[in-house]
């Protein structure tokens, strides 16, 4: 039998044998090296004396440490002695108080327990795996993404904590890059599927004319070129989720094969006269506005409420600006353990400046950006120098009342959400909250007031 490449060392970090020995098998199946350790003190000495691509340990660690070394003193202590390699967090419960507190402690993701094999190696890919001559891979948001503590987060993770051990269809709505993704992999992790695959599906990047046999399979000459049968995303899925990303870009004729799929539960592959059962919860996402396609007639209306059963809200990160700082120290530390680098913070000036930004790519644009500060900055503090031209311009100050163009030129959009902030929230502090009045205040209408207010997440 031909063996196979090796093409990584992971150290596994379990009290459970049974799971040890499930993880084992499967990584040495695709090539990857296992080196074990049943304790956190264990652990902490592997660190210590080997070389490792990867570190999963479990949240919960038995042995007679006084205080006891858990999962969450194994990772912090693999990122202060090995801080490039990054740390997955095993979660026997499967809560979203043990997933979200496994990525703000620093974990790179969370693996629920029992897992699907599947879960595994879509961890792999998104932490190592980088196809030679590109660059890694960034086609979806960091987990990062829920770090902070804003309130208007706080209410997201609330909702995920009390839809997800339901079956109940959630429409995730967002901006692109507030990590609508990562709240549809909290929901599995934390959902009685979580030991089910996590299928995601980007319906913008699938051509129309390939859809039907993406989604939902083909037989051997069902068209052209189908010199084999595929099993499509939906069978995939089966006993699992499936989460519809970008679900506004779904060409309408297709719209209704999907809603027969979720009413029948049952999969029909093209070319085929068979049905087969798929038990799968769905998850969709858009950035668009569905109520307004269902009025123009291209996305079905039925099809709109089957998805819409529990609606979840990502605020834009301009919407939760106190967070930033958090979001900002977090990819720092990331970016200096993965780059080399030993970046030791951002001036105070150049962090205000961050959080003064709109942020129009939300947590994917500010990841970025830290990642070219930190780069450039090599091993020195990131200052106001360092900015790009749109946030190093100077800022105008709105209080002076003077609105004479600086020398060095301004971010004139920034300076106008500034400004329009400022007057709505003085309209609404004279008139006591009262948006009828404020609006005819600010001389525009109450409905365009409303959804001024909703977009910056203002009750």
């Amino acid at each position: 039998m031909e063996s196979v490449p090796m093409r990584g060392r992971i150290l596994l970090v379990d009290g459970d044998t049974s799971v040890q020995a499930t993880l084992v098998n499967f990584l040495s199946g695709i090539g990857y090296e296992s080196v074990l350790a049943f304790s956190g003190a264990e652990a902490v000495a592997r660190l210590r004396d080997g070389r490792f691509d990867l570190c999963i340990t479990d949240v919960r660690l038995p042995g007679p440490d006084i205080p006891m070394l858990d999962g969450y003193a194994v990772l912090r202590e693999a990122r202060r002695q090995t801080p490039a390699v990054p740390v997955v967090m095993l979660t026997s419960q499967a809560t979203i108080v043990d997933a979200v507190n496994a990525l703000r402690a620093g974990a790179a993701s969370f693996l629920p327990k029992p897992f699907h094999p599947s879960a595994v190696e879509e961890i792999l890919r998104r932490t190592l795996e980088t196809p030679p001559g590109r660059a890694p891979r960034r086609d979806h948001t960091p987990e990062a993404a829920v770090i902070g503590e804003h309130p208007a987060m706080r209410a997201v993770l609330d909702r995920i904590n009390r839809v997800a051990d339901t079956d109940a269809s959630v429409l995730i709505r967002g901006e692109t890059g507030t990590g609508k993704e990562v709240i549809a992999r909290l929901i599995h992790a934390s959902s009685t599927r979580s030991s089910g695959p996590f299928v995601a599906v980007n319906m913008a990047a699938i051509p129309d004319s390939l859809a039907e046999s993406e989604l939902f399979g083909h037989v051997r000459g069902a068209f052209t070129g189908a010199d084999r049968p595929r099993v499509g995303r939906f069978l995939s899925a089966h006993l699992g989720t499936l989460f519809f990303d970008e679900i506004g870009e779904m060409p309408r004729n297709l719209q209704a094969k999907l809603l027969r799929v979720l009413q029948d539960r049952e999969v029909t592959p093209l070319g085929s006269a068979q049905q087969i059962p798929a038990d799968v919860r769905v998850i969709a996402a858009t950035h668009r506005n569905l109520e307004e396609m269902v009025r123009d007639g291209t996305f079905r209306e039925d099809l709109y409420y089957r998805l819409e059963v529990v609606p979840i809200e990502v605020p834009p990160l301009r919407a939760r600006r106190d967070d930033i700082p958090a979001l900002v120290e977090h990819f720092r530390r990331e970016v200096n353990a993965r780059e080399g680098r030993t970046v030791p913070g951002f001036a105070p000036e150049v962090t205000d400046r961050l959080c003064a930004h709109d942020w129009p790519g939300n947590v994917r644009e500010l990841e970025n950006l830290v990642q070219r500060l930190v780069v450039v900055a090599a091993n020195r503090e990131v200052t106001l120098t360092d900015l790009p031209s749109h946030l190093r311009l100077d800022l105008v100050d709105l209080d002076s009342g003077h609105l004479d163009l600086p020398s060095s030129g301004l971010d004139l959009r920034m300076l106008l959400n500034q400004l329009e902030d400022r007057l709505i929230g003085q309209a609404l502090s004279r008139t006591g909250g009262n948006k009828n009045r404020a609006a005819e205040l600010l001389g525009m209408n109450r409905t365009t007031l409303v959804e001024k207010l909703r977009r910056r997440n203002v009750a």
